[in-house]
């Protein structure tokens, strides 16, 4: 079934050119890259920015590279990584028709930062980062508190050398209460990277550090010791990080030739791009002017700090962009130099055709080739000879795709000598989506009836969208900073790197569309182009996933590297929702259970296996390892285009909203404390014993990371332990368990030496030794020869305290309570190593059932469908509540019939003023629309 999955995209792709109407013969032109077989991902978030406690609502779109809904894969996967690249929540999403839908909880306890969402299919993991989807978003805390900021007291001096010498006070308490250890301070700018280690002196934290030259700004960060999850390595640590401006007037200014170079004696095409200290656009005019100041041409940018101009360079001569600033100081920028010889490679857009027109000075008889590819795949190729050094063509773009065109030219050996990009956009193509409401002016708590229609060049379609009704006063400026269905799909899911308010090119009241994306095509286009031209490698190391799979294998009962002699009868059972498999294993002892649509987030497993006679066997049953997340980049230079009063407005309106709807009972003269919380950490019943008693372990390693470092010659826990987390925990072999204490030994203890030459005793590193804990019970010293064997699969977790709070003396006569007291005349230093089972079975984990695997899996993650309240029927005693929220209504997968027609309703909140609707929507066929309008609501007059 997957094979021919694959097959069927692989030759859909392959056709794509025969389908576009253009056949190619020269076999030194691939006609497609391999990037044109990835899948793209597109999510429409709820919003950019949100409180703890809030629910992020989202819809993924996965299409192939024609934008149509991808039938490839069948799952989707969803995470939300926090600032210490640590993955705080994973879903894994069903796709029907690659479209879905979903939801992420934030937790109160969540630390406020830049967190970041990021979705892939399985199939995509085979291009690397290109096609991962990412969106960054700001968590903020609806917490009043009057903690100083963490980093304050910032001093900035210049030295005598010229230096910048940067003194700074930390602050740690403010993120976590009482904290007394040594902390660490990164420094990373775009120039260098360092860090210093910072002790507690005189009651504070507080550092100096000098930079090096000519600084835009720095981002210190600091990380403070807490606890570590060893899931994959990822240390949960808290931390916070602030980014100080070094420069505020800094600018950046640089030139960009048509095709890539300026030729001598041509006409040339030169865009140009400025950028502020905070890496956005900046608004200059100056003149381009040559090495003795004459002036050539005056340039100006567009609001996103690009633009373009024409000019005719020599090669005597050098260039430099010229502008003054505030400060009346003179700015000199370079412009690439001017070569005597080479091509130029120009568009000219008309109405109905791309002019194409390729000059060069060179002497050339031999044939050239100019080729445009849409997305990766070759559309259109032609081969001519220079006429008077001159060769024109029209390209009707009617003919193009919508989006991004890589246009190039060869020279007779098929090597690139000439590139850029060209925006077509064709408005017919695009989807006419209509939402009208059933009245012009509404009252607050009445109800909106919306009529939605789809049209496609006139004509009705069916089609999926999107409806999303949000506070404009609240929510609408955040909105205008996120990529929607047309400004992704056409330009951020083609283009590298950070794209300034990509919506602002598809605005219907943006006259200057065209010249501002020209602009961008070649400014940020220049080298920054997704589909590369690299040649189809069909040796895709990742499958596409279509079902929900449990896959694994049975080895032989005495050598579990050999399959049983005979095929195995197995049985699984999930829960939740209970449900009962049965299959047998193929000649090699594998198996593979499909688990159809089972949506829980996790699901419990237990696999049984069995004779021929049906009669419980020992076989060694074991899951296929699954595929580990792909590698975290989180981008620390990400631009924050929002102002801070913008933020704090939204906070104000936030902490209302839930004052009203959640009881927040706060006011805005109180200070609320932050609890003492751990990030990644659920205290749960089982461990809320020790928890109390002692304080908040300084490691855990979770059965997932257990079960992941595992290796077969293993006998039990401490064999894993002793090998994979030696930093942690060490062993020391003693001939009776309390010797390790220091206690005399226990005369009911039978000497070691009769059974084995030698007991091992676990030790906490940095610790002298460790009282062992199984479900919050201490275990008894009889019993340490035991805990070698326990299995790994049935422990839960593995958790170390360090330095426990509260009395611990009374330990030693509980663990030994036949023994005498200390040989030694100081009592040693005794940290806590915790271990939690399954089901807290205690020592019973020592050995599993026969012929049983127990785990865990993550299924389908469940939906969840959006809650606002109804006022069908209205009392007086109602508005005694108020309504306040920000986001109206949220209806993420709705079809329109036949006709192109929809309808929602809903009602709306007690908020006034104007209320936005977005309308996202896209065809079977890959057509696309997008639409955003505005109601207004008015007081109520009479609430009785």
């Amino acid at each position: 079934m997957k094979k021919q999955s694959i097959s069927c995209f692989l030759n859909w792709a392959l056709l794509l050119v025969f389908m576009l109407g253009y056949s190619q013969d020269n076999k030194s032109f691939h006609q497609n890259t391999r990037h044109t077989f990835a899948e793209k991902i597109y999510l429409q978030l709820s919003n950019t920015i949100f409180a703890t406690g809030e629910t992020i609502w989202f819809k993924a779109i996965v299409t192939n590279t024609l934008n149509q809904p991808s039938n490839i894969s069948g799952i989707l996967h969803m995470e939300l990584i926090d600032f210490d690249e640590n993955i705080v929540k994973s879903k894994k999403l069903k796709l029907e028709n690659g479209i879905t839908d979903s939801f992420f909880e934030l937790d109160e306890r969540l630390f406020p930062g830049r967190y970041l969402i990021r979705a892939y299919t399985t199939w995509n993991r085979n291009f690397k980062e290109d096609f991962i989807f990412k969106q960054y978003i700001d968590v903020v805390s609806l917490k009043i508190s009057n903690s100083k900021e963490v980093i304050s007291d910032i001093v900035i001096t210049e030295t005598k050398e010229n230096l910048l010498k940067i003194a700074a006070t930390i602050h740690p308490e403010s993120i976590k209460n009482n904290y007394n250890k040594e902390l660490k301070v990164y420094l990373q700018s775009e120039k260098f990277q360092d860090s210093i280690d910072v002790k507690r002196e005189n009651q504070q934290y507080a550092f100096e550090y000098t930079l090096p030259k000519d600084l835009i700004n720095v981002q210190l960060k600091v990380k403070l010791e807490d606890t570590k999850l060893k899931n994959f390595k990822h240390k949960a640590e808290s931390t916070y990080s602030k980014t100080i401006a070094l420069n505020k007037d800094f600018l950046d200014l640089q030139f960009f030739p048509e095709g890539g170079k300026m030729i001598d004696g041509f006409v040339n095409k030169v865009a140009y791009k400025a950028i502020n200290y905070k890496g956005l656009g900046a608004v200059v005019s100056g003149y381009i002017v040559d090495e003795t100041d004459s002036i050539i041409t005056p340039f100006t940018t567009n609001k996103l700090g690009m633009g373009f101009t024409f000019f005719k360079p020599e090669k005597s001569k050098t260039y430099f962009g010229k502008i003054i600033g505030d400060n009346k100081v003179v700015y000199k920028y370079p412009l690439p130099k001017v070569e005597s010889q080479g091509y130029l490679l120009n568009t000219i857009e008309t109405k109905e055709f791309i002019n194409l027109k390729i000059r060069s000075n060179e002497k050339n008889s031999d044939s050239l080739f100019v080729q445009l590819r849409s997305r990766g795949a070759l559309v259109q190729k032609h081969a001519f000879l220079l006429k008077n050094g001159t060769h024109e063509a029209l390209i009707k773009k009617s003919l193009l795709p919508n989006g991004i065109v890589n246009i190039t030219l060869f020279n007779d050996k098929y090597n690139p000598i000439s590139e850029r990009l060209f925006f077509n956009f064709d408005e017919e193509k695009i989807l006419n989506v209509t939402a009208k409401t059933n009245k012009k002016l509404y009252e607050q708590r009445d109800k909106t009836v919306l009529n939605i229609s789809v049209f496609d060049n006139h004509n009705p379609v069916e089609a999926n969208f999107s409806a999303l009704i949000l506070d404009k006063n609240k929510l609408g400026a955040f909105q205008e900073y996120q990529p929607n269905i047309l400004s992704y799909f056409l330009l951020n899911s083609e283009l590298k790197g950070f794209i300034e308010n990509p919506n602002y090119y598809f605005k219907d009241d943006n006259t200057l569309k065209k010249r501002d994306l020209e602009a961008l095509m070649l400014t940020q286009g220049w080298r920054e182009y997704i589909y590369d031209n690299n040649r189809i490698d069909k040796n895709f190391e990742f499958k596409p996933e279509s079902d929900l799979l449990l896959s694994g294998s049975v080895g032989s009962i005495f050598n579990q590297n050999k399959p049983p002699k005979k095929n195995v009868d197995l049985t699984l059972i999930t829960k939740p929702p209970l449900a009962v498999y049965k299959q047998e294993t193929d000649s090699l002892g594998k198996f593979t259970f499909n688990l159809g649509n089972h949506y829980a987030d996790e699901l419990e497993v237990l696999i049984q296996s069995t004779n021929s006679r049906g009669k419980a066997k020992s076989f060694n049953i074991e899951l296929d390892k699954p595929i580990p997340s792909p590698k975290i980049a989180y981008e620390r230079k990400e631009v924050t285009v929002l102002p801070d009063t913008v933020v704090t407005e939204f906070i104000i309106d936030k902490r209302e909203e839930k004052r009203a709807v959640a009881g927040f009972k706060l006011s805005d003269d109180t200070v609320e404390l932050d609890a003492v919380e751990l990030t990644g950490y659920n205290v749960t019943p089982e461990r809320e014993k020790l928890f109390k008693l002692h304080g908040p372990p300084d490691v855990v390693i979770e059965n997932e990371e257990l079960l992941q470092e595992e290796e077969e010659w293993m006998s039990g826990l401490y064999d894993l332990l002793r090998v994979k987390f030696p930093d942690d925990i060490y062993f020391e072999n003693v001939r009776y368990p309390s010797e390790a204490f220091g206690l005399k030994q226990d005369p009911s203890f039978t000497p070691v030496d009769t059974i084995v030459p030698s007991l091992e005793v676990p030790k906490i590193a940095e610790t002298n030794v460790a009282f062992v804990f199984i479900d919050g019970e201490i275990v008894e010293g009889i019993d340490y020869p035991l805990l070698p064997f326990l299995s790994v699969e049935n422990i839960k977790s593995v958790e170390i305290l360090r330095k426990p709070s509260g009395a611990v003396l009374h330990y030693f006569q509980e663990a030994f309570p036949r023994n005498g007291f200390f040989d030694r005349p100081a009592i040693p230093l005794v940290g806590i190593i915790s271990i939690y089972t399954y089901g807290g079975v205690g020592m019973s984990a020592l050995s599993s059932p026969k012929g049983i695997y127990k785990g865990k899996i993550s299924g389908f993650s469940v939906k969840r469908e959006f809650y606002a309240p109804k006022y069908d029927v209205l009392k007086p005693e109602d508005w005694d509540i108020p309504d306040l929220r920000s986001l109206i209504h949220w209806e993420p997968s709705i079809y329109t019939n036949k006709k192109g027609e929809a309808q929602i309703e809903f009602y709306n909140d007690d908020g006034i003023g104007d209320k936005k609707i977005i309308i996202e929507a896209i065809t079977p066929d890959g057509k696309i629309g997008y639409y955003e309008t505005l109601y207004t609501v008015e007081k109520k007059l009479d609430n009785n």
